[in-house]
């Protein structure tokens, strides 16, 4: 059954919110991981490595979107099984494949730019983000655990990204962090696929077939651990000192609540939709963020700006 519906041509005003849509900015969350180096690094109050951060965040956005519209255009059929991204715009019929492949690639070229303004080096990891991104929509999303293991360095790529922005040393202890932070969602998306589509998962995605519930709980059952002992070591190793380790509970909670919401609501296939809607992650992300800055920046200097914040709303009361 086909879901494309025959329309009206759409005027170019819902034109540009289609393909506003379709770069997916719901998910550009992920790439704000790209200020973490300059948050460690205590440099976040430099306004220009600040501002540079921020270009390198925005570049990777547009890359990231760009490669999700190219996704689209080649997942357009298989898209069509599945309850949620059939409404896409280009699953749904109502975004040409042609219009939205050509607006992907001056959305990379404006991508490539602004990050070689940043840095020339910078340019050369969003080039090979923007490779395995191609390399994961055409090849490797159809090969079980090659598909999760390059979702994960996409998330790594993001991170030393932000840390060749500002140049700053990157942590290797953070980087496996990261990684393995990324092959716990990316499980956690395979899992609800498989939860949500059923007998219908391998005509979605030809990388359900080598997986199963059971098979995804023993790779959890590796990842896990491996994560919170990661996080453990790296903040025990901090260079800030084993003050950091008052931020390993909130991981934790993080860990056994996205997990929690795996098994009861059934939402974990969009990561970023648990950010956007889920309270107890969300305070748990701020609560983890404020303790982490008053150990590296220290206590005072993290509250005085919250209270003069606070001060300022009062003025407009």
């Amino acid at each position: 059954m086909s879901y494309i519906q025959t329309q009206e041509k759409p005027s170019a005003k819902q034109k540009w919110a289609l393909l506003l849509q379709a770069l997916r900015p719901r998910q550009w969350t992920k790439n704000l991981i790209a200020y973490a180096p300059l948050l460690f690094a205590t440099k976040m109050h430099e306004g220009l490595l600040f501002l540079d951060a921020t270009w390198c965040v925005l570049s990777f956005c547009l890359i990231s979107g760009a490669l999700y519209i190219f996704n689209d255009v080649l997942d357009a059929e298989a898209d069509r099984a599945h309850p949620k991204k059939r409404l896409r715009p280009i699953a749904s019929g109502k975004l040409d494949k042609n219009t939205a492949s050509v607006f992907a690639l001056v959305v990379v070229f404006i991508g490539l730019a602004i990050s070689f303004l940043v840095r020339p080096t910078l340019t050369v990891v969003c080039l090979v983000y923007l490779a395995l991104g191609l390399t994961y929509a055409t090849v490797l999303k159809h090969h079980p655990i090659l598909d999760v293991l390059a979702i994960a360095a996409g998330f790594v790529l993001r991170a030393f990204a932000g840390a060749l922005a500002v140049r700053v040393p990157m942590s290797g202890w953070f980087l496996l962090c990261t990684s393995l932070a990324a092959l716990f969602l990316a499980l956690e998306k395979r899992r609800q696929e498989l939860n949500l589509l059923g007998d219908n998962s391998t005509i979605h995605r030809k990388s359900l077939e080598g997986y199963s519930i059971e098979l995804l709980d023993r790779m959890e059952s590796i990842i896990v651990p491996s994560l919170l002992t990661s996080y453990a070591f790296y903040s025990f190793l901090s260079i800030h000192g084993q003050w950091m380790m008052l931020t390993v509970p909130f991981v934790l909670y993080g860990v056994m609540r996205y997990q929690m919401l795996s098994v009861e609501h059934q939402i974990t296939g969009t990561p970023e939709e648990v950010l956007l809607k889920d309270r107890p992650i969300q305070l748990t992300l701020i609560l983890w963020l404020l303790t982490a800055a008053c150990v590296v920046y220290g206590v005072p200097n993290v509250l005085r700006p919250i209270s003069h914040a606070v001060d300022s709303l009062k003025l407009f009361q």
